[in-house]
């Protein structure tokens, strides 16, 4: 009942969340640890996003036109092949240096977002985009747990080291993976010319065409998209920070509200991807909305522990809603001859700036999220509370629009 290429790469990302999930809500800390300012951290991640922006239109235009598989399985190394450089980093510049590598060689994204929105058929993406969320969910709820511990076990920084290292080892297996497993779903291959400076001057031709296209067709969906990417990156780094700094919660606390609001994610993710398919990935949207916009600015006043974990919770459902809907409505919305290009520019999903719920990419995604990192580590030195509060009038304002302006596709692509 689950086409393959759905089911790789779904296993494939449950491999990866058994050591990922720890590295990814403690790296933060991690920078901290080894010297970086708040708003230091905030200007590398503007540095990889920015990076990561010009290759994104290559990675497009080669799923387009040389296929997806192989793209998928050589970059899934080199990405694993990040976390040498965290390993051995003396200091935090080095660990930047990984940190900004890392988000630059994921141009390979669009091409894996092509190849999972062509093997979902129309009347089931909703569950089947709910199954590759949900499982490896399953993996991850206790990860943040564990890392908690581990850090509590070994201090943070051997901690980490100790991580990155399993955490490469994992990468080389997910590769080996998908170039054995997946199957190609570009139906016509062409030859292009892989000489460099040939290969960027094509690419950056046709994102004039893609850009046109986008306009036409998904520009109501692509200014929501395009303000939630401003908005989660002006808070994704800084959660784990505020909770300990400002609310005095101690790693191991943080380590249960994610523990626990991952369980809520796991188990409603596969109830979230039937309502999409019944309700429509805009009454989704709208709903995302309503729930996130109060519960950001209660995280502002939460006091201790169990203020803080129904609120947190809240906000994951919220942002699970808005990750499954978006990439239902992007699958049903691009033709397959030009989802990885199109998909170059917006991504496979829109993020609500919460842990473990998607990631926003996509060439038109990153200018906004580059901004995000900037302004969110120099708020944030300013007044810690105020990037939340600022989330909850943007957020009212992206409500509004949503319902004045999105809608669903009428016709929708196989």
């Amino acid at each position: 009942m689950i086409p393959r290429n759905v089911l790789v790469l779904t296993l494939s990302r449950v491999i990866w969340s058994m050591s990922d999930t720890n590295i990814d809500n403690f790296i933060t800390a991690f920078m901290v640890a080894l010297g970086a300012s708040v708003p230091t951290i905030g200007l590398i991640n503007a540095i990889g996003s920015f990076g990561a922006m010009l290759l994104y239109p290559i990675g497009g235009y080669i799923a387009d036109k040389s296929g997806r598989v192989r793209l998928v399985s050589v970059s899934t190394l080199l990405y694993a092949s990040s976390f040498i450089v965290y390993i051995l980093a003396p200091s935090w510049r080095w660990a930047a240096v990984a940190m900004i590598y890392q988000s630059m060689v994921l141009f390979y994204v669009p091409a894996m977002n092509a190849v999972m929105a062509d093997s979902i058929p129309v009347k089931r993406r909703g569950k089947l985009y709910a199954f590759n969320f949900a499982l490896p969910n399953i993996v991850r709820i206790v990860a943040p747990y564990i890392g908690g511990l581990f850090i509590a076990r070994f201090e943070l920084i051997p901690a980490m080291k100790i991580g990155f290292a399993i955490s490469l080892g994992v990468g080389v297996l997910v590769a080996a993976m998908r170039f054995i497993f997946l199957r190609e779903t570009l139906l016509n291959i062409e030859e292009i010319n892989w000489n460099p400076f040939r290969l960027v001057e094509e690419s950056y031709r046709e994102i004039d065409d893609s850009l046109r296209w986008v306009w036409d067709n998904v520009r109501s969906y692509t200014g929501v998209s395009m303000l939630l990417a401003f908005l989660s990156s002006m808070i994704l780094p800084f959660w784990i920070i505020y909770a300990i700094d400002i609310i005095g919660l101690t790693p191991y606390e943080w380590g249960i509200i994610l523990l626990w609001s991952g369980v809520a994610k796991a188990i409603l993710s596969l109830f979230i991807g039937e309502i999409v398919d019944r309700y429509g990935s805009r009454n989704c949207f709208i709903f995302g909305f309503m729930l996130a916009i109060p519960c950001m600015y209660l995280f502002t006043v939460a006091q201790g522990f169990w203020m803080v974990l129904p609120i947190y919770s809240a906000l994951v459902v919220s942002a699970t809603f808005f990750w499954i809907a978006s990439q239902v409505y992007l699958a049903d919305s691009i033709p397959r001859e030009i989802r990885g290009r199109v998909m170059a520019g917006l991504g496979s999903g829109m993020s609500m700036g919460v842990t473990g719920v998607g990631f926003p990419t996509g060439f038109l995604i990153f200018l906004p999220k580059v901004l995000g990192n900037i302004a969110g580590g120099f708020i944030y030195f300013l007044s810690p509370a105020a990037p939340w509060l600022l989330q909850s009038l943007l957020l009212a304002g992206g409500l509004a629009y949503t319902i004045l302006m999105v809608r669903d596709p009428v016709n929708r692509y196989e």
